[in-house]
């Protein structure tokens, strides 16, 4: 008997985590959609350890150079390091007879502990392709990196992976040959961070350091977002804190920063009754959401707001949805649970305001996704496209599917369905052939909507991807 490779049918019908009607998920939409919704934490109807087991089963029941490329499109265009250290260390264990193991740990690897955490998930003994993998992920690396990451009091710390691994050292170059030599002799110092002198100075000193650390521009985009408060704590200059804003809000700076459109809300908040700051992250959620696509013809987006949806799923859904109605401003909006309730939306107003709004408005019931078709229905309006934003997890006894048929053959049409899953469950409320599940916490998701008309999905993109495992 097949401990973990079961067969499983796209339209097979099942139940979902809340109890409802739903229907499976391929093997391959699922292995995306819990990949891509995970920091392997737990979730309102799901434990980390339970999405780790359900992640493992799948990649079984996966082809391994699907597996693959999903490994390095979570790690290098959706920003989930844990979830893609998972994939790799789990396909390592199967997959044998070529080097597919080592082309993904190069690709997939941005950081050297990307190749620490990897190796630590395996154990040892590490496979040929896993060590040689490693290896050839090194050579990637300067010599900043390599003392950044060091990984020292680690189980397993950078001069581990050089004693289990032992690259080649002529494949180096100069500077990295010096690297190598200093690290392994334990003279490869850490370059001095502004965490560092942070900690080490006196309270009293703390104002001028963060001034100087923003003049020499020593802070990166994230670090900045997240030391918004220590910034006002030690009122900095007004001259400097124009730099701030600057940096926060140049489009170079953003679109290079890679961030999680939910991470500006949560700095946002963390700031709220700084106006300079706040109209400055406002400014940058738009630049960072600025390529949403404008989509013809009569929209709807729905925005789930049940109770399973509060907090972080209700954070990145109310993102989305605001970067959609800002994109498409003619196009209607509701929130759902067990009732409908409409928004309006001036285009004037900034993607965080909206989001804001969202949030603010949502009454955590019970979700009821067939209420989407049956408003869609009542306003007798022929859609060319329903998005839906929400966690999949329709609980009570009425069909999403059914609602779905029927709105279709009481209003004569045939609309593109999007249901983007906000965490991955498992299942779907709805299957159709223009009906597409997306996924994922990055705005990169949003760029599918448009590739889906022009006939890509997200598991033909996966399945094209190619793995480039050069330096």
């Amino acid at each position: 008997m097949s401990k973990f490779n079961k067969k499983v049918s796209s339209t097979k019908k099942t139940i979902n985590l809340a109890g409802g009607k739903a229907f499976a998920m391929s093997p391959e939409i699922e292995l995306i959609h819990a990949v891509l919704t995970t920091f392997l934490e737990d979730k309102y109807y799901e434990t980390g350890d339970d999405r780790i087991q359900r992640i493992r089963t799948l990649i079984a029941a996966n082809k391994p150079e699907f597996v693959a490329n999903l490994a390095v499109i979570a790690r290098t265009e959706f920003n989930l390091r844990s979830v893609s250290h998972l994939l790799i260390g789990e396909l390592s264990k199967i997959h044998r007879g070529d080097d597919l193991i080592k082309r993904t740990i190069v690709a997939a690897a941005v950081r050297p502990d990307d190749l620490s955490e990897i190796v630590a998930y395996v154990g040892k003994p590490l496979s040929k392709q896993i060590k040689r993998g490693v290896r050839n992920a090194i050579l990637k690396f300067d010599r900043y990196q390599l003392a950044k990451y060091k990984g020292g009091g680690k189980s397993v710390s950078l001069v581990d992976l050089f004693n289990l691994t032992h690259p080649k050292i002529k494949h180096a170059d100069k500077e990295q040959k010096k690297a190598w030599k200093d690290l392994i002799e334990g003279k490869l110092a850490s370059f001095d961070t502004w965490e560092t002198e942070i900690s080490n100075s006196k309270e009293k000193d703390r104002k001028k350091i963060w001034e100087n650390l923003i003049k020499e521009n020593k802070l990166g985009y994230m670090a900045l977002l997240r030391n918004l408060n220590n910034l006002i704590k030690y009122d900095i200059s007004e001259k400097v804190e124009k730099i701030v804003i600057d940096k926060l809000t140049d489009e170079k700076e953003v679109k290079k920063s890679k961030q999680l459109p939910f991470r500006f809300m949560t700095a946002y908040e963390n700031v709220s009754g700084n106006r300079k700051y706040t109209d400055a992250i406002s400014k940058a959620m738009d630049i960072a959401v600025s390529n949403t696509p404008e989509l013809s013809g009569k929209i709807l987006i729905a925005i789930d707001g049940s109770g399973s949806m509060n907090g972080e799923p209700m954070e990145k859904a109310s993102i989305f949805g605001a970067t959609l109605a800002k994109a498409n401003i003619t196009a209607d909006i509701i929130l759902y649970d067990t009732h409908i309730k409409e928004l309006t939306i001036s285009s004037r107003t900034p993607v965080i305001d909206i989001a804001n709004k969202i949030k603010e408005e949502t009454t955590g019931g019970g979700t009821q996704t067939s209420l989407v078709f049956e408003y869609a229905e009542s306003e007798a309006c022929v859609y060319d496209r329903i998005i839906i934003i929400s966690d999949n997890e329709s609980w009570n006894e009425h069909s999403v599917q059914a609602a779905y048929q029927k709105y279709k053959k009481l209003v004569k049409a045939d609309p593109f369905v999007y249901a983007i899953d906000i965490q991955g469950y498992g299942t779907k409320d709805i299957t159709g052939s223009k009906v597409f599940h997306l996924t994922g916490w990055s705005d990169r998701l949003l760029d599918f909507i448009g590739n889906i008309e022009k006939g890509e999905t997200l598991v033909d993109y996966v399945k094209k991807y190619k793995i480039t495992d050069k330096k």
